[in-house]
């Protein structure tokens, strides 16, 4: 059975089916904008304009493998700044006095100078009117084998509690037996 159309619904298929064809290139012109968009934002993302995607992932494997070591290289020389560090003279303490009753002046001094570990020297400085001596003791975890006045034993404690690079002052009034 053949289905035969009038002239009325002839044009509604012509209608209908422009419509669609018009539909569908629109559809198309738009699909084909974005396509072009998103090579561009694609080529741009990559810096490569012209190359190939191989070429592209190739690139990129190459350079995250580039940073994979140099992260790896600075990991290593992190550890060994680490380790170097605990050997540094960072922490400081300072005790300034005046050792004799006759003076008026905190010009004498205690300085503590340690690394993590408490190994390190303390020097202290003794000022009269006719002379100044200065006195240097090593230092081993805090302590010396040779006998630590109580300044000197204070700039100890000043510089074992800092924090790194900063110096700590404080004075103290020695009271000599008389």
């Amino acid at each position: 059975m053949l289905f035969t159309l009038d002239a009325i619904q002839q044009t509604y298929v012509v209608v209908g089916a422009g419509a669609v064809s018009v539909g569908s290139l629109v559809i198309a012109l738009v699909s084909a904008k974005r396509a072009g968009g998103w090579k561009r934002r694609y080529l741009s993302a990559f810096d490569n304009a012209g190359h190939t995607v191989e070429e592209v992932v190739l690139a990129a494997r190459s350079g995250a493998e580039s940073a994979l070591r140099q992260g790896e290289d600075l990991a290593s020389r992190i550890t060994v700044l680490e380790q170097k560090q605990h050997h540094n003279f960072d922490k400081l303490g300072l005790v300034r006095f005046n050792p004799f009753e006759d003076t008026g002046a905190d010009l004498s001094f205690s300085l503590s100078v340690l690394n993590d570990r408490g190994d390190g020297v303390v020097l202290t400085s003794l000022w009269g009117r006719e002379e100044v001596r200065v006195y240097a003791k090593p230092l081993q975890q805090h302590e010396s084998r040779y006998a630590l006045s109580q300044e000197e034993k204070q700039a100890i404690d000043l510089a074992a509690n800092s924090r790194q690079g900063s110096g700590v002052e404080a004075r103290s009034q020695r009271k000599r037996n008389k």
